[in-house]
């Protein structure tokens, strides 16, 4: 049986939320894993999980707030360019997998994608 597009190895994904802070960005990713595999992660650690997270997550520079065994919060310090005067831009954004659903969040701004492997880039306001 062929994999769905929005599972990478024993990971499926539901969806993500970005929340645009200034420069930074909080990822939220919500998943399961496979259920044969929760146990060797369990035992094994997660350093695996970690690393195949951020490769679907397409933020390879993260690091990790929150893990566990369906849901894991990234915070990336650099995400955007900060224009000054409280503008800033989201870069055009590619992920490793097609998720289902992607949420966008800002100040100002709420966007929400449906089956997309990028994004577009994005121009949006700080606080």
């Amino acid at each position: 049986m062929a994999a769905s597009p929005n599972q990478y190895s024993y990971i499926t994904v539901s969806g993500i939320t970005i929340n645009l802070e200034e420069e930074q960005a909080h990822v939220t990713m919500e998943y399961e894993i496979d259920r044969g595999i929760v146990f060797l992660v369990h035992l094994l650690g997660t350093s695996d999980l970690k690393k195949k997270l951020l490769l679907i997550s397409g933020f390879e520079e993260a690091k990790f707030q929150k893990l566990d065994m369906n849901h894991a919060v990234l915070i990336v310090p650099a995400a955007a360019q900060n224009y000054g005067e409280g503008t800033y831009w989201f870069p055009e954004h590619a992920f490793g997998i097609e998720v289902p659903e992607v949420s966008v969040i800002s100040s100002q701004m709420d966007r929400t994608y449906q089956h997309t492997g990028a994004l577009p880039g994005i121009g949006y306001f700080g606080r």
